[in-house]
């Protein structure tokens, strides 16, 4: 994970130097699938402010919505940040720590950029109190733009997220509609939602109640009240050559959005070979994406049903003829092919469409 991090004395580079020991994740979406495969392994990146202007580093990180986290006082990160900020589907996760250490204050994107999750986390470790304020957070209640995040559902329109919130910190109970197309009844069946969220399926919520939050994968409907969680389907296989950079990798994903081949809100999940796993232009780009890196063995990769482009070079070098179609298909669970490899530059990039969904709550 890549953390843009600046500091104003040397008890704060001290704290860095810490922090970049630790373990830390966000998760961005749950998955499974019947091939295997395992999430990605990344240890933290530290991008330091060095020489640079405040405001040019954060013009950066912000540019790629990464975690920005400043050691020194709130003050100075409420006015460094406030001409940057946008919208909560994009802003930067922003944390502030105090140099001694003590507090792990989240101050911006705390639920869908996953700001109070990284808190948490740098709190435990450090033995210090995270200091979340988020109403939902503080009062042990369901929170959907969490649940939407860890899902790998795209909020539709978020500026209903509002209108859920006020609902549950009212004391009322939210109802969850699922469309049979997304999940079926015996699925739904399964799952434990929190007390507060009655979970009913999508017939019944046209033909009997009013709905707060539904999942489905058409139109936003007309009731701006009504949060729409759509899943996201598209999942990225891809390949590239060793220390390939993020920047000529995001490339390729540039030239599949310009010819309308993909939509970057509908991706689910990046998937490669688990000799990528390293690879820091994929683990940025999925951090960048804001979604899963899942990999799989080449023995996972062959077991994948499909009519695939084999290549002799590449079975030679990783051990399985393709990688980013096999990779594609066995992250969406045996979706289908929707783009069959396209390579450019020493990059290649294949896309199934994920036709289940999985639903947590936790």
């Amino acid at each position: 994970m890549i953390l843009y991090m600046t500091w104003f004395s040397e008890r704060g580079r001290e704290l860095a130097a810490r922090i970049t020991e630790l373990s830390l994740s966000v998760s961005y979406g749950f998955w499974q699938s019947r091939y295997g495969g395992h999430p990605a392994v990344s240890k933290i990146q530290i991008r330091e402010r060095g020489n640079r202007s405040l405001p040019d580093f954060l013009e950066e990180a912000f540019a790629q919505q990464f975690p920005v986290i400043f050691i020194g006082a709130l003050g100075i990160a409420v006015r460094a940040i406030a001409p940057l900020i946008r919208h909560k589907t994009v802003d930067s996760p922003v944390l502030v720590l105090d140099e001694a250490g003590q507090f792990v204050i989240p101050v911006l994107s705390g639920h869908l950029g996953g700001a109070n999750e990284l808190a948490q986390q740098i709190a435990e470790s450090l033995h210090s109190a995270a200091v979340v304020t988020t109403a939902t957070d503080v009062n042990g209640l369901f929170a959907v733009d969490v649940f939407a995040r860890k899902n790998g559902l795209r909020v539709c329109n978020p500026e209903a997220i509002r209108h859920v919130s006020g609902k549950l910190l009212q004391g009322e109970i939210i109802v969850m509609a699922v469309d049979p197309a997304c999940m079926s009844p015996e699925e739904m069946a399964e799952l434990q939602p929190p007390k507060e969220v009655k979970l009913i399926s999508w017939n019944e919520a046209q033909a009997e109640h009013a709905v707060d939050v539904w999942i489905t994968k058409k139109e936003p409907q007309e009731d701006r009240k009504t949060l729409v969680l759509a899943p996201k389907t598209a999942v990225l296989g891809m390949g590239c050559r060793k220390n390939k950079s993020y920047n000529e990798i995001k490339q390729m994903i540039k030239t599949l959005v310009d010819s309308r081949k993909i939509d970057l809100d509908d991706i689910y999940a990046l998937a490669s070979v688990d000799v990528k796993e390293k690879e820091p232009g994929l683990q940025e780009l999925a951090q960048h994406l804001r979604v899963p890196f899942v990999v799989f063995s080449a023995g996972e990769l062959k077991k994948v049903p499909g009519d695939f482009t084999a290549s002799a070079f590449v079975s030679r070098t990783v051990g399985v003829d393709n990688v980013c179609e096999r990779a594609a298909v066995a992250a969406a669970d045996g979706g289908s092919l929707l783009i069959h490899k396209q390579a450019m530059d020493g990059v290649t990039i294949a896309v199934a469409k994920r036709e289940k969904i999985v639903l947590q709550f936790v």
